[in-house]
Formats: structure tokens, sequence, C-alpha cells
């Protein structure tokens, strides 16, 4: 029988093995068996001679039988043990290896999100400072424009020429001035505003009826390349559009916020009329076309006048 290591581990206490005596009852069966045989051949006679000799002959052929027997099977219990030990240490191998590159793979992944980060962190911070580059610019085109309107109001009059009013502060210095224009999308009409030289910056437009009712407003401003501030109304009422490219008094208020505070407006028309077209391509360019405007205009019903 194989050996135990562990049963041949000395005790931590006495230093002996801390396996318990074997003894070899499996034997004595055959010992009982052999010696009755050999007894029984040398004290009989006659048949019972030949019985014991036949018997012991039998049990010698059966003990060389179960040896050789026992020795395969002992043979092929280790083979399989050892198989069975190469193929748990080669699993062993293959989940440690899967293991390791998981790892690896996980810490490739985390650098390259460490790496998009500060990538993304450093694109952030360079807008942000073209952006307070742009605001700092702003900043002082407004004040260099209102040191010359101040020095235009400081400076004599001609006794002979009146006082022109201001192209862009409105009749009384509040109003927010604008230049208008339409963009044509098939059915649908855009007024887009732009504002002109002004120390009011608007956030936002709307568009108000004579009753209070909010029709429209705008989104966002975004700043043009001249300095300007553009607004862009979707859907606005169309007989508001009617009246400003026919140069009436439109039956709406166009307001402006300004610091939190709704303020009027004066439009002036900058006479663009535009729509988008497709070429063979399938490219979109945006051309002049004041023919649309007017067919969606004469497409739409047109309001009660409010006055």
């Amino acid at each position: 029988m194989d050996e135990c290591s562990l049963c041949n581990a000395p005790h931590p206490n006495s230093g002996e093995p801390a396996s318990p005596v074997k003894q070899r009852t499996d034997l004595l069966p055959w010992t009982v068996v052999v010696t009755a045989a050999v007894v029984i051949t040398a004290m009989g006679a006659g048949v019972e001679r030949w019985f014991g000799v036949g018997a012991v002959s039998g049990l010698l052929a059966g003990i060389a039988c179960a040896w050789v027997s026992f020795q395969a099977a002992r043979r092929n219990r280790g083979a399989a043990h050892a198989r069975e030990l190469t193929a748990l240490a080669e699993e062993s191998d293959i989940r440690v290896k899967s293991v390791i590159t998981q790892f690896e793979w996980a810490v490739n992944d985390v650098v390259k999100l460490k790496r998009d980060a500060e990538r993304a962190q450093g694109a952030a911070d360079a807008l942000m400072e073209r952006s307070r580059e742009r605001e700092r610019y702003v900043k002082k085109l407004e004040r260099q424009v209102f040191e010359l309107h101040q020095q235009a109001a400081r400076s004599p009059q001609s006794a002979d020429a009146p006082a022109t009013e201001n192209e862009f502060d409105g009749p009384d210095g509040s109003h927010v001035p604008f230049r208008w224009a339409l963009h044509i999308d098939g059915t649908k009409a855009t007024l887009e505003l732009e504002t002109g030289v002004t120390l009011l910056r608007p956030s936002r437009v709307r568009i108000v009826d004579r009753d209070g009712q909010v029709m429209a407003v705008s989104g966002v401003a975004v700043l043009l390349a001249d300095g300007s501030y553009g607004f862009t109304v979707e859907g606005p009422p169309i007989d508001l559009l009617s009246d400003l490219d026919a140069r009436r008094e439109p039956n709406y208020l166009i307001e402006a916020l300004v610091q939190y505070e709704w303020k009027p407006t004066r439009l002036e028309d900058s006479g663009r009329r535009t729509r988008i077209v497709a070429d063979n391509q399938g490219k979109f360019y945006r051309v002049a076309d004041a023919a649309d405007a007017a067919q969606v205009f004469a497409s739409q019903p047109r309001r009660a006048n409010l006055n």
C-alpha cells in the first residue's frame, strides 16, 4: 500500500508519527486456510492427502493471481493518479494565465481611460481659456464702443444740423437693436435675429402678442464672428413674418431678456431671405430666395388684427 505523507508526519507534541500502528488483519484468513491445508496434507493418508495437496496448490495459485491483479491495479491507480495530478496542474496553470491576462487587460483599460480623461481635461481647459479670451475681447470691444459713444456725445454739434438719433440705441436708449432675417425650410419659417452695436447683452428673445401671451421663445444666444449675438426663433407666427416682410407695424411684441428683465426691441430688416437646397451629391447649401418666403406667407392664414 502507498505511504501517506500526512499519516507519517511527526506528532507536534511527541515527535513520533501520528498514524496508528498498522495491523495486517487481512492476511489472517489466508494464514488459517494455508495452515489447515498443510496439516491435512501432512497428517492425512490416501484421498485426504491428495485433497490437502490440491487445496494447497489451489491456494497458492489463487494467491499468485491475487498478487498479480493487485500489482496491476496498483500500477493503474498510480498512472491514473499521475494523470489526474497533471490535468489539475495544467488546468490551474491555464486559470492562472487567464487571471493574469484579464488583470493585464484591466490595467491597460485603466491606463487608457486615465489617458483619455487627461486628454479631455486638457481640451476642456483649452476651450475654457479660449472662451475667457473671447469674453475679454468682447468686453474690450464693448468698452471701446461705449467710450466712442461718450466722445460723440461730448463733441459739439453745429447749430444748423439737427441731432441725429443713434441708429442702434433706440428711441429712449433702452431698446435693444436687432437686424432680422428669414430662413425658409419647406413650409416652415425661422426668424433669425442679430444684435446691433449696443452695451446691452441679451440672453433670450421672445415673441408676445398684444394680450401678453408668449407665442415663441428663442434658443440661447450664439456669439458671432463680428462680436454680435445671434438668436433663432423656431415657428414664429406667420402674420408677424408677413408684417415684417411688408414693413407694416406688427401685432406682436419682440422682447429681449437683459439682466433678468425683458426689454423692448427695435427691428431693422437685413434683407436676407434664405432657404436650403441640395445638389446632386446630397450636399446641402443655404441660398437666397425671397419667392419662398412670399409663398409661405400666402399659404398660412393670418390672425385677426388685435389693435
